[in-house]
């Protein structure tokens, strides 16, 4: 075990600054990863677990410090910082590091968003801010991966609250020592169970995430101390939470290459393993104009975690429904998509989709990555279609292009933003590199009349 890894972590996070050059391609990368979240966070605004949460913040009170996104109200900053985090894992269309399945913008644009209003900060500020906050939690995630995941802890809550912090810490110009501080908080508020997967407790992982970063930045600037060694002391965060810790992702050098240059988006709504059983299913339907009366049964073969995460056979709600891989393979085959549409509580009851879901074999290949699958329809004719994904659209090595996302953009918030809204605040977005108002983007972010 190496010493001094929490303090070196935080001098690396408080020495990086945006004079030393971080790529335009890292700067864009960071644009495209706010646009997908901030589509997402509007476009499930208005979910009822976001009406609950508003009606607690009422409740409890406080200051109207920063806004919710697709609403026309404000609350306090940690309460901003949760909803927005929570909405924007709500539909499960976010994005994800697919090599510790990572949703890295959910936990840490939100508190991002937050100061960031509330201060009148430059949208150049908070590029940079989420591109070091990525930095750690994605090195945070490595270093606990795959153990601590295997154990039943959800990353994107625990490595999340350390993205926050970082991220919030470098905005509000927190010194080597604070910046420690604000780690060794970050460590005694892991949040976040993979037993909740399929309930409204989710997406409250990455929310609350976002929150308690927020408030570990702010404590640590007051001073709120913490021990010097919360991430590698033998009772400390790293080697509580996971059996083997791999210290270099948080010893070696920044810089080479930025976590963030590898994110990946999803195409459809659901967790990101059933991605290679849809893109298959949507190949029967869209290539092969197979119709769901012509089948008798379909094997799918998949990555390990995809029986592990999403193996409900009999999904009762939407929410249960995205982690089905016999619900999402069901939707590509019937529809040829699995949109936000397609995982309603009325397409998850649908009888014929009941009926196609019954005759789905999801079988583990351990050859098979997490963006790969095969798919083998048996049909009434005798005859056999198979149809093998060796990288799901999304992912890094078929990205979607930024018309794609702009696409996906005004799909999710169609129902809240007019056309015209959506276009500018597109706009604004890819102008983020530039020195403007933050407040400039949440002015087009409320819903049209």
């Amino acid at each position: 075990m190496k010493n001094n890894i929490t303090q070196n972590l935080a001098n690396k996070i408080v020495d990086t600054t945006y004079n030393k050059k971080v790529p335009e391609q890292v700067l864009l990368e960071a644009k495209r990863s706010f646009l997908n979240w901030l589509g997402v966070a509007i476009g499930a605004s208005r979910h009822e677990s976001v009406n609950m949460m508003l009606e607690l913040a009422d409740e409890l009170g406080g200051h109207n410090q920063a806004s919710i996104l697709g609403r026309n109200c404000k609350v306090n900053l940690q309460f901003a910082a949760m909803i927005n985090g929570m909405a924007s894992h709500i539909f499960d269309f976010d994005d994800t590091l697919i090599n510790t399945v990572l949703h890295p913008s959910a936990p840490v644009w939100p508190a991002i968003l937050a100061i960031a209003e509330f201060k009148n900060l430059s949208t150049e500020e908070m590029l940079f801010s989420f591109v070091v906050g990525c930095e750690v939690e994605q090195s945070i995630a490595l270093c606990l991966y795959p153990s601590h995941y295997d154990k039943g802890w959800h990353i994107t809550g625990t490595a999340g609250t350390f993205g926050a912090a970082a991220a919030v810490g470098k905005l509000i110009g927190l010194d080597e020592s604070q910046m420690n501080y604000a780690l060794g908080l970050a460590a005694s508020q892991p949040t976040g169970l993979r037993e909740m997967f399929g309930t409204m407790n989710k997406p409250y992982h990455p929310g609350k995430a976002a929150a308690n970063g927020l408030i570990s930045a702010l404590l640590a600037q007051k001073g709120f101390t913490s021990s010097p060694n919360s991430l590698e002391a033998k009772r400390g965060f790293c080697q509580v939470v996971s059996e083997q810790p791999k210290w270099q992702y948080l010893t070696g050098p920044w810089g080479e290459h930025w976590a963030i240059s590898d994110n990946s988006y999803k195409p459809f709504a659901c967790g990101i393993v059933t991605h290679p059983g849809i893109e298959a299913g949507t190949r029967l339907k869209n290539k092969h104009q197979v119709l769901p009366s012509q089948i008798s049964g379909i094997t799918l073969e998949v990555h390990p975690l995809v029986r592990e995460l999403t193996g409900k056979l009999e999904p009762k709600d939407n929410l249960e429904a995205k982690f089905s891989i016999y619900h999402c393979t069901t939707v590509g085959i019937i529809f040829g998509k699995a949109g936000e549409d397609e995982f309603t509580n009325e397409i998850v009851n649908d009888p014929k989709v009941l009926a196609l879901r019954q005759k789905i074999n999801a079988i583990v290949n351990t050859d098979l990555k997490e963006d790969q699958a095969i798919l083998t329809a048996y049909l009434i004719d005798g005859t056999t279609i198979t149809e093998v994904i060796e990288h799901v659209v999304g992912s890094k090595d078929r990205p979607m292009t930024n018309k794609e996302l702009e696409n996906k953009f005004r799909q999710v918030t169609a129902e809240i933003l007019s056309t015209n809204t959506q276009n500018k605040l597109i706009d604004t977005v890819w102008q983020m590199d530039k020195p403007l108002s933050v407040r400039e983007i949440l002015a087009l972010c409320t819903p049209r009349a």
